[in-house]
């Protein structure tokens, strides 16, 4: 059986949820990156195999799967040893699609955030606001509790904490330890959960710096 082909770019933060699952649970892939992906996701053959021409998209074998998170839940449902990190239990497996979703809304208001630099303007209040109000609703579902829907990691924790580290684009809106205990807490006992999600994150915010770098000086030169 070939590998599973990842359509990916190393700067997008759902690319960089997909390469840690897949990490996470055993699975190889082989990347294609893509490294414009306005122009490089819109050729005949890619249309037809997604016609949304975003990334991540995967091809497993004939089978094409876009947007991140379900191709988390596919990757785990089909390829994960263990059913910790997306449950078959329906009441358990329904706590990580709430908050999956959450995730989605979340990254939202994280990107209104982070994408303005990328123009050289300010970041509206309003999005400041929004970017903010999604943080504590983070803080009070982690309140008194280890992980986010359960009572281990699940694909959930990964989803959240890949969008929170897009705030690296903006440290302006980094997570502070003091406002936010419960979210820091959270984030170190990821770190500490397993040496392959420490392994992509770094990467992940490795690239993110040199990308925001990049994107800054492009701004000043405008």
């Amino acid at each position: 059986m070939s590998p599973i082909i990842l359509y990916n770019h190393d700067a997008s933060p759902p690319c960089c949820l997909v390469r840690l699952v897949a990490g996470v649970i055993g699975v190889d892939i082989k990347k294609v990156d893509v490294r414009d992906i306005e122009n490089g996701m819109k050729n005949p053959e890619i249309l037809k195999k997604n016609p949304q021409h975003t990334v991540p998209t995967i091809d497993d074998n004939g089978l094409v799967i876009a947007e991140s998170r379900a191709i988390a839940m596919y990757l785990v449902s089909k390829y994960a040893k263990t059913g910790s990190l997306y449950p078959a239990d329906l009441q358990k497996r329904v706590l990580v699609d709430q908050r999956l979703f959450f995730d989605q809304d979340l990254y939202n208001r994280i990107l209104a955030v982070c994408a303005p630099l990328f123009y050289g303007k300010p970041v509206p209040q309003s999005d400041a606001d929004k970017m903010k109000d999604g943080l504590d609703t983070l803080s009070r579902m982690l309140d008194g509790k280890q992980w986010l829907a359960g009572d281990n990691v699940t694909l959930a924790d990964y989803a959240v904490a890949v969008s929170l580290a897009t705030l690296e684009y903006n440290p302006e809106f980094a997570i502070d330890a003091a406002k936010h205990p419960n979210i820091t807490q959270w984030i170190s006992r990821l770190e500490e959960s397993s040496p392959m999600y420490r392994e992509h994150i770094e990467q992940f915010f490795e690239t993110v710096r040199k990308t925001a770098e990049e994107e800054k000086k492009k701004a000043q030169q405008k």
